[in-house]
Formats: C-alpha cells, sequence, structure tokens
C-alpha cells in the first residue's frame, strides 16, 4: 500500500482491472465518451452489461484500439 495515498488498494483489481465504465475507457484511451458509444454502436468496440451498469474488458478496448487505421504522414505540396 501506498503510505501517500491511504485510500489506494493494495488490491490487484484496483491496480491493474480488467474491466472498465465508458468514462475510464473513454479517459483510459484518450476518447470521448461519444466516441466510445460510437464504437459500441457500430459494434467495433464490444461492452456487457450487468443490470444498468455496461462494462468494457480491457482486452476488448486493447482490440478496438490496435484496429484502428496508423497515421500516414502525407506532404504538403504535392513534393515526391
Amino acid at each position: 500500500m501506498d503510505r501517500l495515498n491511504p485510500n489506494e488498494s493494495a488490491e490487484p483489481e484496483r491496480l491493474n482491472p480488467i474491466a472498465l465504465t465508458i468514462d475510464e475507457a473513454a479517459s483510459i484511451a484518450r476518447l470521448s465518451r461519444s466516441t466510445i458509444y460510437v464504437a459500441l454502436r457500430d459494434g467495433s468496440l464490444t461492452a456487457r452489461k450487468l443490470g444498468r451498469r455496461t462494462i468494457i474488458c480491457v482486452d476488448d478496448l486493447r482490440q478496438f484500439l490496435d484496429t484502428l487505421p496508423a497515421f500516414e504522414c502525407k506532404r504538403l505540396g504535392g513534393e515526391d
């Protein structure tokens, strides 16, 4: 346990969660909540429901991020 933060738990689930809320997934991936919901709606990201709670498995979030296209830098001015 970290003595600087007595509220922090040493439980493995708290240190390395396997499931995230929508807000947590958006924050960790540096995306907006809207982007997460669009990905859920179009099926590119999977979530699970337990009652009213929606959770996203960390592995599913990683898989979603891995399927995003790579950034390609395009030169301006038509130079080759």
